[in-house]
């Protein structure tokens, strides 16, 4: 086979195996612990509505760190890992990539990598806002967050929410090159386009359909993961649409 893979050093190969394991599993576990934080809050069917009502989650997501505030740090930081992790992670899948598509494979993973960036950016605003909220009350939090929400969330000359289009236009560039190189079938294609739609920006609510997404790429990335430590990843020739 047509390995690029072979050419990473040991240190480096054993990087992208741990990267592409652990990543999206704490993406999943970091979703979890969020989507759980919100439903043990304890919100009265007023505050439900009223949390529905408003455009952005500033206050649901406050109030739920008020309510639980260790839980709820846990889904963040362990979401904020996961995106750190997915950098090398991609890194690794734009080298496989590149077996066969090359310039699919570093545009892809360099605008998926940049959205990935600004997750990281978003996660310092957020614990800023649940600073705020211990300290000053989520009232007080969520009006100062939403009166500058645009400045605070999209970052200096809007660097930060520019890079988040990134994973949408990203990932699916990504993908095609993954599946013409034949490192991934078409279910994990599917896969991969599926993660890519996840929200992306401050404070926003995590869900079960969330966690679903992220432990289907889970399972996805850890094949590869699987692959890539022994060496067997199949042939260009070898890919077909209906296949894993």
């Amino acid at each position: 086979m047509e390995d690029a893979d072979h050419e990473m050093v040991p240190a480096a190969r054993l990087l992208a195996v741990v990267a592409l394991v652990l990543g999206p599993l704490f993406w999943c576990v970091g979703l979890l612990l969020r989507t759980l934080a919100l439903s043990s809050a304890g919100f009265t069917t007023d505050e439900l509505a009223r949390h529905a009502a408003e455009p952005f989650a500033v206050r649901e997501q406050l109030a739920a760190y008020a309510a639980n505030p260790a839980l709820t740090t846990a889904g963040f930081a362990s979401f904020l890992i996961g995106s750190i992790l997915l950098i090398p992670a991609t890194w690794a899948l734009a080298r496989l990539a590149a077996r066969r598509s090359p310039r699919l494979a570093v545009a892809g993973g360099a605008l998926v990598i940049l959205g990935l960036v600004a997750r990281v950016y978003f996660a310092g605003v957020e614990q800023t806002a649940f600073q705020l909220a211990g300290t000053d009350g989520v009232d007080t939090a969520t009006a100062t967050i939403l009166g500058a929400y645009v400045d605070v969330s999209y970052g200096p000359w809007r660097i930060a929410v520019t890079s988040a289009f990134g994973q949408y236009l990203g990932m699916p560039l990504l993908a095609a090159a993954l599946y013409r190189s034949g490192v991934v079938g078409g279910a994990r294609v599917v896969i991969l386009l599926w993660s890519a739609t996840m929200w992306a920006g401050v404070l926003k609510t995590a869900g079960w359909g969330d966690v679903i997404a992220a432990a289907a790429l889970a399972v996805a990335l850890g094949a590869v993961a699987v692959q890539l430590s022994r060496g067997k990843l199949p042939s260009v020739r070898d890919r077909r649409l209906v296949s894993w």
